[in-house]
């Protein structure tokens, strides 16, 4: 998967997934990748450089790509996926496992692991405003109350 923007154009965006099928024969061997876009490209090493309080530059030099095999639910967000395989032991935000979930294209590509009933939930403002529709009355725009906001800052956990 991409980790950076590279040529928007064409599909290689931060979030890019694809295959590596080979590498360069010539020169530093670096990794050609075909995207599910359709797109097949040499991923070259990418340099950041900034500069210290002190006036020292320092440079890392890295290729922008990382394993896809396993991210996070943020990470996944707008992504459709075939095959997804999601653990829902660690979930604490209210509407994440839902997120988790949707990611999947069709049932047969979904496995869920560590299913916990209690994580699937929704934030009780949204179905206040649901509730709202269906009275006839509309949406009423308003702020969390203090106890709504304890409340997720309670599901927290505090290893994440």
């Amino acid at each position: 998967m991409l980790v950076k923007n590279l040529a928007v154009s064409q599909g290689l965006v931060n979030g890019a997934r694809g295959v590596v099928v080979g590498f360069e024969t010539e020169g530093r061997g670096l990794p050609q990748v075909r995207f599910l876009c359709g797109v097949t490209e040499v991923i070259r090493a990418e340099r950041w450089t900034v500069q210290t309080t002190g006036g020292r530059l320092l440079s890392r030099q890295q290729l922008p790509l990382q394993l896809a095999w396993a991210m996070s639910i943020h990470k996944s967000q707008g992504m459709s996926l075939d095959c997804v395989e999601i653990s829902l032991g660690r979930v604490f935000a209210s509407g994440q496992a839902y997120v988790a979930l949707s990611r999947a294209r069709s049932l047969q590509g979904l496995r869920v692991l560590d299913f916990d009933p209690t994580v699937v939930r929704c934030d009780p403002r949204v179905l206040r405003f649901y509730a709202t529709l269906r009275r006839g009355s509309g949406p009423c725009l308003e702020s969390p109350d203090d106890d709504e906001a304890a409340s997720d800052q309670e599901n927290v956990d505090p290893n994440l």
